[in-house]
């Protein structure tokens, strides 16, 4: 029964375009993860400020990816103005990204301020926690306000039909 259905359901414009939204999200990810833990554990680096230049990173990949792919010929206004609107978007992400690592920290260590790095252990279940949730978050924000297409309303006829 699923088999039958997936086909009708790929159909969908929408559908198609959260799939791809989320394998360009996957790729991000990695990209996010990966240069997140390189500059936790090689460079030494504070976790915030590893999560800010790997999730920035991560967004400029999905950037490039959503807007040839995901979205292509979507939205109006130059690409200028739309890198501009996906990053706002992703800076409501990433402090979406915060607030649900820093809750996650917090559950599960108990130490709400961490001076020191919790272990990578904690602040990757954290992070993976927070990716799934700032996803949603994005796929609608930049498909309803970066990408979105305006229709153009039909235009009303001033001839007169006897």
């Amino acid at each position: 029964m699923i088999q039958a259905a997936l086909p009708s359901l790929l159909q969908r414009r929408g559908v198609r375009q959260f799939v791809k939204f989320c394998m360009i999200g996957f790729t991000s990810m990695l990209i996010d993860v990966g240069l997140f833990n390189l500059l936790v554990k090689l460079a030494g680096w504070h976790w915030m400020a590893a999560q800010v230049v790997s999730f920035m990173m991560a967004v400029t990949n999905g950037f490039i990816w959503n807007s040839l792919w995901t979205f292509r010929g979507l939205g109006s206004g130059r690409r200028h103005e739309q890198y501009a609107k996906f990053v706002a978007v992703n800076i409501v992400g990433l402090v979406l990204n915060f607030l649900i690592m820093k809750t996650m920290l917090f559950l599960m260590t108990g130490d709400l301020y961490h001076r020191e790095n919790p272990s990578l252990l904690h602040l990757n279940i954290a992070k993976l926690v927070a990716v799934v949730f700032v996803a949603f978050w994005n796929f609608l924000a930049n498909k309803y306000w970066t990408f979105h297409h305006k229709r153009e309303e039909p235009q009303e006829s001033t001839s007169c039909r006897p």
